[in-house]
């Protein structure tokens, strides 16, 4: 039954950062997708405007997933932490990346740069956020590498509790067997 629940633990963080790989893939894209749009921006007057308009409601959608792509692993970082030592400090990291970057208040201030119409800077915005979204993504990728590679003191660790258990267990029967 032990096994069974290290197994299972493991299979969740495995599950966990497939799921939070996807979604990092899914933002990948949708950022990429503001990045071409404000490259392509009007240069001013009523089309810009609605341009800008659009794309700064895809930056609001895209802002509230990376919110809750921050969640997802710290908490998958803390469900992992006993079994995935390796892998539940990768996404912490990946989590990390993003609050790093301050990939939100990236997305908020490109926002005001694409309403303000400031092009070139709200490129070298995207530019940045598009960046920090690529480290993320390393980092769910280190951590799905890290799955299943518990440190060697780890294992040594197993090993000596496990050998102490089975020592008691055998005490215990020898205590019962004299009685």
């Amino acid at each position: 039954t032990q096994r069974k629940l290290e197994r299972s633990l493991s299979d969740r963080a495995q599950r966990d950062i497939r799921d939070a790989q996807q979604r990092a893939e899914e933002l990948a894209r949708q950022q990429q997708e503001i990045a071409n749009g404000v490259n392509g921006l009007a240069a001013n007057g009523q089309q810009r405007r609605e341009q800008a308009q659009r794309i700064n409601e895809k930056k609001d959608d895209l802002e509230s997933k990376l919110g809750q792509l921050v969640s997802d692993p710290d908490a998958a970082a803390r469900d992992a932490a006993q079994q995935e030592k390796e892998a539940s400090r990768k996404l912490s990291d990946a989590a990390g990346a993003i609050r790093d970057n301050r990939l939100g208040d990236a997305g908020r201030y490109s926002k005001a740069l694409v309403s303000r119409g400031s092009n070139q800077q709200a490129n070298a915005a995207e530019g940045d956020i598009s960046r920090g979204i690529d480290e993320m993504r390393q980092r769910l990728d280190e951590a799905q590498a890290a799955l299943g590679q518990g440190a060697p003191g780890d294992k040594r660790e197993d090993a000596q509790r496990r050998a102490e258990r089975l020592a008691r267990a055998a005490e215990s029967l020898q205590e019962r067997t004299r009685e």
